[in-house]
């Protein structure tokens, strides 16, 4: 049964974003670059099919604040009533506020489960199971080089919408 449209019902999304007005700047850039050096990898290492890899497209954009606002302005459909961007680690763990990583081996392992258990269907789905635990085990050294050199953290938006 579908239930009616509701009338100035509310509405709460959270989602990735990006801080920047720049498509290619942000962690999601950062965090699915790491994903497409681990997939070449597989490619060189003969475990992946380099047309396979070429057909292959993750269905994943993070907007800016001003891209979600002007959508819900143009649809007419919703009055928004609050919108904030912030931050949080990609080590879901990590709650510290500095720019410091305090354990590169433990919130690289941390990331990587997290971003396996985002993508690891879609993944799947495309190249087949098989090369799950080997991707991901290329995937994670990439995540720890790149903490190195800087803690990164993820834009998230959250925004409340009424109906009009």
């Amino acid at each position: 049964m579908v239930s009616p449209p509701v009338n100035h019902g509310h509405m709460v999304l959270i989602f990735f974003g990006r801080k920047d007005e720049d498509v290619y700047n942000g962690s999601l850039s950062h965090i699915l670059g790491c994903v497409a050096k681990s997939l070449e990898s597989l490619v060189c290492k003969g475990l992946v099919n380099k047309e396979k890899l070429e057909s292959f497209n993750l269905p994943i954009y993070g907007p800016s604040d001003d891209e979600v606002m002007e959508i819900v302005m143009e649809s007419h459909m919703f009055d928004l009533v609050h919108m904030k961007l912030f931050e949080v680690n990609w080590d879901p763990y990590d709650d510290s506020v500095d720019d410091v990583v305090h354990d590169i081996a433990s919130s690289s392992q941390n990331i990587t489960m997290g971003i396996r258990s985002v993508l690891e269907s879609l993944i799947a789905s495309h190249f087949g199971e098989s090369i799950l635990d080997v991707l991901f085990q290329e995937f994670r050294p990439l995540v720890a080089q790149h903490l190195e050199r800087e803690k990164t953290k993820y834009a998230v938006i959250v925004m409340s919408l009424k109906k009009i």
